[in-house]
């Protein structure tokens, strides 16, 4: 296995900590042998195992790893001549003998410290490289989060000043002398809506709805107004935006005493029949 200087580098941590696999070493310490360019990133890595070994507590190892040890010496110790002493007669599968590994030159500490002084850290600069990566992708998310926050907030602010807006039309007419009132409220599971409306005594018609499903393509919201055992009578239309709140305007001269109000989803406007089912209901009485 042939490594280049770059396949070096990505593996200098995982050599200096002996966590490579056996042929994966063998190829570092090949290129290292053979290599003309410098490799500070191992006498860099080098240096931190030190201190890993001062920050750990030492574990006291199991009675069978010196018979282990002394095993493995054993199998990969030449014999003279260069030949390998086997334990066993029976041939080794599936593994080949490991080469005698070239001794690479560790400097000093005085060495080390010197060639610091005199350029930055490799490990230090991919440390703060990294640093910079996670700190730019905390703040992204974060600022998404507050973003998308902001934007509830202004969704939601939109939608309550618009309702409110609608239901001061609502009691202006409301307070006139001879208007009736009535409270929406859902008549069908498949809505949360709820409103106010009031008419006055020249048919005028406001109704102030929130929590409506906002309506798409040629979609409609219809006012109805049904009189004791007469059909429904439709009062107009109006669309609702994404606040889900929605005005409706308009004068009819049904709208006494006990008469119900109702809305409708419509496919489009013009509906003479109420397209089921029926939305929100409520029924017209005196104001006070």
């Amino acid at each position: 296995m042939n490594q280049t200087h770059d396949d070096v580098l990505d593996l200098a941590a995982g050599f200096v900590l002996g966590a490579l696999a056996p042929d994966e070493e063998a190829a570092v310490r090949d290129h290292l042998a053979t290599c003309a360019e410098p490799h500070p990133e191992i006498e860099e890595f080098g240096g931190v195992v030190p201190y890993l070994a001062d920050a750990l507590d030492p574990v006291e190892p199991p009675a069978s790893l010196r018979d282990r040890i002394l095993h493995a010496a054993a199998m990969e110790r030449p014999a003279e001549g260069g030949a390998q002493v086997e334990l066993s007669a029976a041939p080794t599968r599936g593994r080949a003998p490991a080469p005698t590994p070239p001794a690479i030159p560790f400097p000093t500490a005085e060495e080390r410290a010197a060639r610091a002084a005199a350029r930055p850290s490799r490990l230090g600069t991919w440390a703060m490289g990294i640093a910079a990566v996670l700190s730019i992708a905390v703040l992204g998310a974060w600022n998404l989060q507050l973003q998308a926050r902001l934007s509830d907030v202004e969704g939601t602010l939109a939608a309550a000043t618009a309702y409110q807006q609608g239901v001061a039309r609502v009691l202006e007419v409301a307070a006139e002398d001879g208007a009736q009132t009535a409270l929406l409220v859902p008549a069908d599971p498949s809505t949360s809506a709820v409103g106010l409306a009031a008419t006055g005594a020249d048919g005028t018609v406001v109704i102030s709805m929130r929590e409506l499903a906002p309506t798409t393509g040629t979609q409609v919201y219809e006012a109805w107004v049904i009189v004791g055992d007469a059909g429904p009578v439709p009062l107009g239309h109006f669309t609702v935006g994404a606040s889900g709140t929605g005005v409706f305007s308009g004068t009819t001269a049904l709208a006494g005493p006990g008469a119900i109000l109702a809305l409708t989803l419509e496919p489009g406007p013009g509906a003479t029949i109420p397209t089921q089912p029926v939305l929100t209901i409520g029924t017209l009485a005196a104001s006070t």
